[in-house]
């Protein structure tokens, strides 16, 4: 019998305004805001940091919370205002919900979410 050690939420999300995927603050608040809609603790505040490569000509932001049930995640390029966002908890949680409220916060109508159940 499988054992169940989590579950993985992959979201790429299109159409986000690159203001948005440029704003430390805003990208650190759905950090912290997604755990506290699933029920889930913050073990440690989130880090957002300025990604600067030569591949692309503005500024990308990544971040990453850790969680005491796993983490969430996300690397946005603010010029294809794309950001992947991954959601791991080893405690199960709603899938839908969680896409649900990364949607509205981002303002995205087009997303590609897939769930994964590890273990």
């Amino acid at each position: 019998m499988k054992k169940f050690r989590g579950r993985h939420l992959i979201i790429d999300a299109y159409g986000v305004e690159s203001n948005l995927l440029q704003n430390k603050k805003k990208m650190s608040k759905l950090l912290e805001d997604v755990p506290k809609e699933l029920g889930m603790r913050i073990l440690r505040k989130p880090i957002v940091a300025e990604i600067k490569s030569d591949m692309y000509p503005t500024v990308g932001l990544s971040g990453f919370v850790i969680l005491y049930e796993s983490h969430v995640s996300f690397h946005a390029w603010p010029e294809e205002n794309y950001v992947a966002l991954d959601v791991y908890s080893c405690r199960d949680f709603n899938g839908k919900e969680a896409a649900g409220y990364i949607k509205n916060y981002l303002g995205t109508k087009r997303m590609k979410v897939k769930s994964i159940i590890r273990g």
